[in-house]
């Protein structure tokens, strides 16, 4: 028989409104974290050593620190059913492992929010660009459990998004 436990917490999602057309706001965000190449990110094949594996993932990093693991396209299909109005919505899963072994060697749960998504949405009027994001920090440490250096820890990772974030809205 399996035992189940709910914790429930409160977690804070942010919008950012950027005055900037949602093509220009994916190119600047794509310009700071790097793409996977055509054969895929293989970080996973250098787990022959920590220093292999973190030489590898060193060179997937762009500029902000960051990769991209995973980009989906939703306005495509979407318009297939009519949902909003044939703008552009984009997801896209980036991170840095070590950044996230920073988080998961306090609480290996903390892997089920890393990497971190976002969200980048066209806004209606055509006039700038919704980024939506839930705060990392109340994600993986936003339980009162949570010790204070894994708090110390996400809180890390909010900042670095924060500049990224300021780096895309310029």
């Amino acid at each position: 028989m399996a035992t189940r436990t709910e914790t429930t917490y409160q977690v804070t999602r942010v919008t950012r409104t950027i005055e900037k057309p949602f093509d220009h706001v994916l190119e600047r965000l794509h310009s700071s974290i790097k793409q996977p190449s055509s054969a895929g990110l293989g970080i996973l094949d250098h787990l022959q050593s920590k220093e292999a594996f973190e030489k590898a993932t060193n060179a997937a990093l762009g500029p902000h620190g960051f990769m991209q693991f995973q980009q989906f396209d939703h306005g495509p299909w979407m318009a297939l059913y009519g949902v909003n109005g044939g703008r552009k919505v984009t997801r896209i899963i980036f991170g840095n492992p070590q950044i996230a072994v920073t988080m998961l060697r306090h609480d290996v749960s903390a892997g089920l929010f890393v990497p971190v998504e976002v969200l980048i949405v066209e806004r209606e009027d055509g006039k700038g660009t919704d980024v939506v994001q839930l705060t990392p920090s109340t994600l993986i440490a936003g339980t009162e459990s949570a010790s204070r250096e894994l708090r110390d820890a996400a809180e890390v990772l909010d900042d670095k998004l924060e500049k990224l974030w300021e780096f895309v809205a310029e």
